[in-house]
Order: structure tokens, then sequence, then C-alpha cells
């Protein structure tokens, strides 16, 4: 608490991020930040980066496909074998699922282990967590206005893992008044957010790393083959910021 109501000018006055001009964590008494305001504190948490836009399934729809082929066309390669049977011991060994109201409080390497457990238990197989990677680590490099750092891209591939594994549910006949029952639900998601996904993600880079250092090349040329370029690789392409300071100034 010292360290948050300090008046020693240790930190930035404004968001040091372009274009927002809030006042850092600090600068607010709000925290410990002191280059960011909580909107981008807490952008980085959810997304791995305090700025760059979160990877889109329908972008990374291509490069999964990409991906998936040149995993099944190589599956019996010792390198691509090895990662495929690791990936089958990490979701085999995580163990009973709980209840996703249950881990609310839990910690995160628990919670982030009870997410393998949900992929296991929605028969995820190996090859489509190592086609996540692969295929986000490529979207990531093709895309001239991503955030080319490992946090984003370890965040991104444990999001698009996160979605697989859903959540859980209830369902039941509710009575009403009358005597007659109708369908009801109950849904419950845990939060894609924070230390649970970087846990899960530096899990699949530390397995898959090899592969898709290997392979990630490979990957995005094939890609460009199959499916054209990415549009940031389009003659004429301009950077968000870019285009963003010219529709504000239209």
């Amino acid at each position: 608490m010292a360290r948050i109501t300090s008046d020693a000018e240790d930190h930035f006055a404004k968001c040091t991020i372009p274009g927002c001009g809030r006042p850092t964590r600090r600068a607010a008494k709000l925290g410990l930040s002191a280059t960011m305001c909580t909107y981008h504190v807490q952008r980085a948490a959810r997304f791995g980066s305090p700025w760059a836009e979160t990877v889109r399934a329908t972008d990374l729809k291509p490069y999964l496909a990409t991906a998936t082929r040149w995993i099944a066309d190589r599956r019996e390669e010792p390198f691509i074998a090895h990662t495929l049977l690791c990936l089958g011991g990490l979701l085999w060994g995580a163990g009973p699922t709980e209840s996703s109201t249950n881990i609310k409080r839990r910690s995160a390497s628990y919670r982030a282990r009870m997410a393998f457990a949900r992929l296991r238990d929605a028969d995820v197989k190996p090859e489509r967590l190592l086609a996540l990677h692969l295929a986000t680590a490529a979207l990531i490099a093709d895309d001239r206005d991503s955030h080319q750092v490992r946090e984003f891209r370890i965040v991104q591939t444990a999001k698009a893992a996160h979605r697989l594994s859903s959540g859980t549910h209830w369902r039941w006949d509710a009575p009403l008044p009358n005597g007659d029952t109708v369908p009801a639900a109950l849904h419950v998601y845990p939060k894609s957010s924070g230390r649970v996904l970087r846990l899960m993600g530096e899990e699949l880079e530390a397995i898959c790393g090899t592969v898709t250092g290997r392979d990630l090349e490979a990957v995005r040329q094939l890609k460009r083959e199959k499916h054209g370029p990415h549009p940031s690789q389009l003659p004429g392409w301009r950077p968000r910021w870019q285009r963003e300071r010219d529709a504000r100034s239209a």
C-alpha cells in the first residue's frame, strides 16, 4: 500500500500506450503499474498484449486447416510423434474434472490443470492442440499488426485452447405452479484471463515449441500457397495506428 500511495515521481503521469491519455495506475493511486492505466493493464492480462487485437477464429481458420494437414501427413515423424505423445500425457495426467463453480478460488495452476482436464473430457485430441500452437504462431508471424512477443503468442494459444474446453453445464426440468415442467439450464464458464492463460500457454509452448520452431516457416509458406497471403502482406496495406489516425481526422 505504501508503494501505491507514494508521492515519489517514479511513474509516468499518463498511460504510455499511444492515444490513451488515461493516468497510470500508480498516478491514480489504484495500483503499481508505472506505465499503463487500469484499462490497458487489464487488457494485457486478458489478451497478452495491452494494445494488439486478439486472434480471431476466422483469421485463424486457414492457418489451422494448414497446420492440421501438415501434422496429419507427418504424424509418424519422431519429433511430431513424441510431441503428440507428450500432449496426450498432459491431457490424461490432468486428473478428474471438477465443476467450474468449485474452482473459482483455487490456484491458477489448479485451474489450468482443470482446463486441460475439460479438454480431455471434450475429446480434444493432441493433434488439435499441436495444430493450434503451430497455427497461432504462424498467424502472429504473418500479421504485421500483431504483437511479436512470446507472451502474446502463448496467451493467444491458450485462449484458443480454452475455447475448446467449454465449461460446466446443468440441465433439469423446472416445475411450474400448474404442475407442468419446463426445461431449464445453467452454464458456468471459467474466466479466460490472467495467470491461468500464462500457465496453459507455457505448458503448450514447452511441449510444442520444438515442432513449431522447426516447421513454422514451412506452414506459413504452405498457407500462402493454399489460401493466399495475410491481408497485411498485400500491397497498399497500412498499419492499424495509421488507419485509426485517418479515421479520427476524417
